[in-house]
């Protein structure tokens, strides 16, 4: 009898997920995430503060948002073959388009970044409103 339990249980919730309303196609469009990097310090030592700030507002602005996913350090072999490490804060935003370009050119442009890591992916598993 358990197993005849079980399996109308799996049967009621395969139904329940089955009959969940889901967003129409005409409410929705495709996003890309995008997860790039941002040193925590301004290529001559200084603080990034500033240019942090001025970079949140304009992901805000251009983009509708951004989330700060936390610090971390990041790691490279230079030109003479030694590991370099600096500390950065990782962010993700999301738009209807490939932006990296654009993101990179800001990291290169605001904070001195010479190469930015900047990863974009196909986001289908999040929608956005139209219009946004």
């Amino acid at each position: 009898m358990p197993l005849v339990r079980r399996f109308l249980t799996a049967l009621l919730l395969l139904g329940l997920l089955a009959a969940r309303p889901l967003p129409a196609a005409a409410d929705t469009e495709q996003v890309f995430a995008h997860l790039f990097v941002v040193p925590a310090a301004l290529a001559d030592g200084s603080s990034a503060l500033a240019a942090a700030a001025a970079l949140e507002a304009w992901l805000a602005e251009t983009y509708g948002g951004f989330t700060r996913l936390g610090g971390g350090v990041g790691g490279w072999k230079n030109e003479t073959g030694q590991v370099e490490t600096e500390a950065n804060a990782v962010y993700l935003t999301t738009a209807p388009r490939d932006v990296s370009k654009d993101i990179a050119a800001r990291l290169a442009g605001d904070f001195g970044v010479r190469v930015p890591y900047v990863l974009v992916l196909p986001a289908g598993a999040f929608t956005a409103p139209k219009g946004r």
